[in-house]
């Protein structure tokens, strides 16, 4: 299988703005070789959302993965077109993902993601 490129996106405090609110940055790690599978795109129905849509993807890091931990980490689906420095656009990881030990892949991480707009 070959897989295809994204980008994760970690945020850390940068400091405090004059209130004293924490001011958060975005870093990116490419990943190469990543699974991604759309699960489902449907349209969101209510008076708050008239025309809002939520997708989903199932997505698998290979082991050679050594970045942060996935819990509030946010993906770009670079070869699908996202911006990789785009965190307000980018898909949200759900959960705190974990390595599945012992695996026989090449991915030991797999973990939902998704965002809803609208």
């Amino acid at each position: 299988m070959i897989g295809e490129a994204v980008a994760v996106l970690h945020r850390a405090m940068a400091g405090e703005d004059v209130m004293g609110e924490p001011v958060w940055e975005w870093s990116q790690t490419l990943v190469g070789g990543a699974l991604v599978r759309p699960l489902f795109g449907e349209e969101v129905a209510g008076a708050l959302r008239p025309d809002g849509v939520r997708v989903l993807y199932s997505i698998a890091l290979p082991k050679s993965y050594d970045g942060p931990p996935l819990a509030g980490a946010r993906i770009a689906l670079v070869d699908r077109g996202m911006e990789a420095g785009d965190a307000a656009g980018a898909l949200r990881v759900s959960g705190a993902p974990d390595r599945t030990v012992p695996c026989p892949t090449r991915w030991d991480i797999v973990f939902e993601a998704g965002r809803v707009d609208g």
